[in-house]
Order: C-alpha cells, then sequence, then structure tokens
C-alpha cells in the first residue's frame, strides 16, 4: 500500500471541502484506512492504481473500477466486465454516500467508503467503529466461530487505534470502571459464599439434607432398622387405633370415609441469587462427590456444575372442594418462610423458588401436581389447587360450630413422611425396593402408591381446649402430619393439625375449621366469574 495515502493527514485546516477515506473492512489490507484527495481514483492491482491490492489477488483486476469526483460527491463506476457491489447489491456505477460497503470482486475485499472535511483527522466515532466490526465479522466469515474471532481481534484495534484521542480516553474509563465493579462483585461474591459456608450447619438443618442424604441412599439393612424402629414407635399409635375402631362404629366410620380424602405430599425446593437468577448448587469433588467442609456439612455456592441443591420435604393435605382445592399448612406450602435458617438466607438476597410439589391420593397410583394459590398472612394455613383430585374423591366439609373441650377427635395425616410409610409394609416390597441400590425420594414415592401403600395414619384423641385462633388436642402426630384434617364424630374438619406441644404432655394445636373457612370462601369469591 502507498504510504503516502495513509491516514493521518495533517491537523484540522478547516477548508469545508469533503475528501474520501476507505476503510478497509475485508481482505489483505483489513483494519487499515486510507484517505484521498484526487479527483479519480482508480482501484485495482496495478501499479498507478490509487487503491491497490497484490498482483496476485483472485478476485480484483488490474483496473477494476475508479472513485470519481463530482462536486461534493464521489461516483463509482466498474469497468467493463468487473464485478462490483454496492451495500450488497451488483452495479456498474453508483453515486456513493457516507457509510457504504465496497466489495470489489466476486469473494473480494470489501471496503468502506467515508467522507470526511478534507484537512480534518479522520477519526472514528464509537458507533463507526463498532459498526466496522460488526460488519468485518459479518462478511468476513460465514461461520459463527469465524465471525466470533474476527470480531474480538477486530474491535481492539478500531477502538485504540482508529478512534480519537478523546474517545480512547473515555474507554480507557469505562474498562476501569468495568474492572473495578466487577471486582467488586467477586468480592461481594465471595463474601457471600464465605457466610454460606460458615452458616452451613444452619443450612443443613432448614434444607434436611441429612434426610435427602438417608432417603436417597437407603441401604436395605438401613431399611429394615428403620421399619423395626417406627413398628416400635408407632405400635402404642396403632394399638389405640385398634382399639378404638374396634368399639366405635362411629371411628370406624369417619376414618373409612375421609382416608381416601387426605393427600401424602412431596415437595422440594432451593434457592436463586436475586441479581442473576442462578440457582444455588452442591460444591462437587474431583471423585464427582459433594464436598464438605471440617464439620461434615455440605458447601454450597452460585457458581460451577455441582448439582442445584434442594431442599425435600413431606406433608400433609385434604380436599377440600369438588374442583380440586386442598387445603394444608401455610409453613408446608411455603416452608422457607417460617424455618429460621431459610429466612435468613432469604434476607441475604436469595430467592426461594419452588423446584417441584405433586400429591398422592390414596388408592390412585399416579401422582398429581399441586401448585399454590394463597398462604395466609394472619393464621397457618394455606390452599393448593390440583387436578388429580377432582371428581375422584369427595371434599372433606368444614365444620360450622366449634370444637368444645372434652370433643373425641381423629387426626389423619401422613407423619414422618416416606419413612412411615415404609415402616407399615412389608419385608418383601422393602426387598423389592433395594433392588435399586440408590432408591430416591421420588421413586420410592411411585413404587409405595403403584404397590397401593399410600394411606394416612390416624390417631385419636380428646379436645384439650378450643379457642378463636387454636384447637388443642392429644391425639399423637408429628413432623409431616402438619396439614392433616382433625376430625369430628361427625366427619367434618374440625380443624387442620398445625404444631407438636413437645413440652405440655405430648398436645397438639390445629388451626380451627373457620379459618380455613374465610381464607377458602375468599379464593372461591374470586375465581367466581
Amino acid at each position: 500500500m502507498d504510504d503516502s495515502r495513509s491516514i493521518p493527514p495533517p491537523a484540522d485546516s478547516g477548508t469545508g471541502v469533503t475528501a474520501p477515506v476507505l476503510d478497509h473492512l475485508v481482505g489483505t489490507h483489513q483494519g487499515t484506512r486510507q484517505a484521498f484527495s484526487a479527483a479519480s481514483l482508480r482501484i485495482g492491482t496495478a501499479s498507478d492504481a490509487a487503491i491497490r491490492f497484490p498482483a496476485d489477488h483472485p478476485a480484483v483486476a488490474t483496473h477494476h473500477a475508479t472513485l470519481i469526483r463530482q462536486g461534493a460527491h464521489y461516483l463509482l463506476a466498474a469497468e467493463p466486465g468487473r464485478y462490483v457491489e454496492v451495500n450488497g447489491e451488483p452495479v456498474t456505477s453508483r453515486r456513493l454516500v457516507d457509510g457504504d460497503t465496497i466489495r470489489i470482486g466476486a469473494e473480494g475485499p470489501v471496503v468502506r467508503f467515508r467522507l470526511y472535511e478534507e484537512g480534518r483527522t479522520p477519526y472514528k466515532s464509537i458507533p463507526e467503529a463498532f459498526r466496522d466490526c460488526v460488519d468485518c465479522a459479518r462478511l468476513g466469515s460465514e461461520a459463527w466461530p469465524g465471525r466470533a474471532g474476527l470480531f474480538l481481534k477486530a474491535m481492539p484495534r478500531e477502538l485504540f487505534v482508529q478512534t480519537s484521542p478523546w474517545s480512547r480516553g473515555a474507554i480507557v474509563v469505562l474498562l476501569a470502571l468495568l474492572v473495578t465493579t466487577t471486582g467488586l462483585l467477586l468480592v461481594r461474591t465471595s463474601r457471600l459464599e464465605a457466610q454460606l459456608a460458615r452458616h452451613a450447619q444452619g443450612v443443613h438443618a432448614v434444607t434436611g439434607l441429612l434426610e435427602q442424604a438417608e432417603e436417597n441412599a437407603l441401604s436395605l439393612d438401613a431399611l429394615r432398622a428403620v421399619r423395626a424402629e417406627l413398628e416400635s414407635r408407632l405400635s402404642g399409635a396403632v394399638e389405640r387405633v385398634e382399639a378404638l375402631e374396634a368399639r366405635s362404629d362411629a371411628g370406624q366410620r369417619v376414618i373409612a370415609a375421609a382416608a381416601r380424602s387426605v393427600v401424602f405430599l412431596q415437595g422440594s425446593y432451593g434457592f436463586v441469587d436475586r441479581e442473576d437468577g442462578r440457582p444455588l448448587r452442591m460444591v462437587l469433588g474431583p471423585n464427582g462427590r459433594p464436598v464438605t467442609d471440617a464439620q461434615g456439612n455440605p458447601l454450597l455456592r452460585f457458581s460451577g456444575t455441582g448439582p442445584v441443591f434442594e431442599r425435600l420435604f413431606t406433608g400433609t393435605a385434604f380436599v377440600a372442594t369438588e374442583d380440586g382445592l386442598l387445603l394444608t399448612n401455610a409453613h408446608v406450602a411455603v416452608p422457607w418462610q417460617f424455618e429460621d435458617p431459610a429466612k435468613a438466607l432469604v434476607q441475604r438476597g436469595l430467592i426461594p423458588v419452588m423446584h417441584r410439589q405433586i400429591g398422592y391420593l390414596p388408592g390412585i397410583e399416579a401422582p398429581f401436581d399441586v401448585e399454590l394459590v394463597v398462604a395466609s398472612e394472619t393464621a397457618d394455613v394455606a390452599v393448593l389447587r390440583c387436578s388429580g383430585a377432582t371428581g375422584l374423591v369427595p371434599s372433606l366439609p368444614l365444620a360450622e360450630t366449634p370444637a368444645r373441650p372434652g370433643d373425641e377427635v381423629f387426626v389423619l395425616g401422613y407423619p414422618t413422611g416416606i419413612r412411615a410409610l415404609l415402616a407399615r409394609t412389608n419385608a418383601a416390597f422393602v426387598d423389592s425396593l433395594m433392588r435399586d441400590p440408590r432408591p430416591d425420594f421420588w421413586t420410592m414415592a411411585q413404587q409405595l402408591s403403584e404397590a397401593g401403600h399410600i394411606a394416612p395414619l390416624a390417631t385419636r384423641g380428646i379436645v384439650g381446649q378450643a379457642t378463636l385462633d387454636t384447637v388443642v388436642y392429644d391425639a399423637e402426630t408429628t413432623h409431616g402430619g402438619s396439614g392433616g384434617p382433625v376430625l369430628g364424630l361427625n366427619g367434618e374438619v374440625q380443624a387442620i393439625n398445625a404444631a407438636i406441644l413437645t413440652d405440655f404432655g405430648g398436645s397438639n394445636l390445629g388451626i380451627p375449621a373457620a379459618a380455613a373457612r374465610r381464607l377458602l370462601d375468599q379464593v372461591i369469591a374470586q375465581s367466581t366469574p
């Protein structure tokens, strides 16, 4: 290339006369600029060509085209039989405007035509430099990887060589701000991950990782041990139910009629970053297993490719309307709002996300999806919606008259979740289940349902106290039974089982039916056209 034609030309003279500048986008001169003042400019491989390409260029002829000044404008004229494109269209002659792209020959080099005031240093603006980088990539390669490489190669040269000193200074300042901001974000992320590591014990307690590990990796001996332990724990309750059913036809009728409408709930939730939506993940070591700290707690962070962290939980609900609305506790429907370490994570900016929630009904093999409709802000009660219960089982009526001290009640639910269901199966079923060396949380429930082992546990008790806010009774239950119905002798729901008072004689608390009715009526009213 003739160095006498290369920019920059002399400093600003303010002549007001325009002069052409050609930016080479594709070809042997890619990334360079040429400025001219002559009235006629030849393009080709000849030695007298003002815009000259290598003599052996396969697409460019000796004299290929000419740029001719016409007043303040330039005309591009192709030599007879020579192929020229302007903005992607074949032409024989074309009056050029600022910004036109010119391709010399089929598959030949590409230049951008620009006009500047003669005598002024023709620096590119930042938008012009960016546009040239995009067109360099777009016109220089058909494959996406090649285009990306061309863009990344062209961008630094365009921004730091072809733009004005002021623009370069602005870019340097912006890059410094970007680096500083990125550093601050990395520090913030590092601190958050350190906090997560320090609070791993708390997170471990909230999310029940030990339960997950046990239920996902139960051995046959462990399952048998669980069965024996739970049979021992629950034997007293079972004996009480059997004695009750033997002496009370009313009890038998209430339990038999209501049990098929009591839903076994399974769910899992995790956390995502508020800013970019990345999920909280478990950290994996080189062996592919979760990494733990000195106390044996799993490490959690947003980066990496480890499995997405999820809290597995179970609970109880019951069918409240014929069109598939369920009632349960709020702490079952939105558990992260009631567990202190989970609330602490939310306060630090993490967003809880329900990954999956399904339900099973006795006698119906297939699970059904469950979604939250609303959780009360004043009482521990929530309304869920499902399709699996619609029209298949009767809804349980809510009592109009509040419970009174001395009333007999029956609590139906799934205390201890899958463990209690397994404990009430037989050794043959456990043996078949353990053919899978690592039965997980979801498949165990599915297999229990297919074998007909999904059924609520029923216990009997006496109401000790009843107020507008709570019903206290001594029917035995434990975690996992939350959300189950507390039934009177007439089969109506007196309360929703909610909490265990271990320090008060084994008594339990329920949310009165009146509170559940108020929330349910609100949902029905809002859905009525």
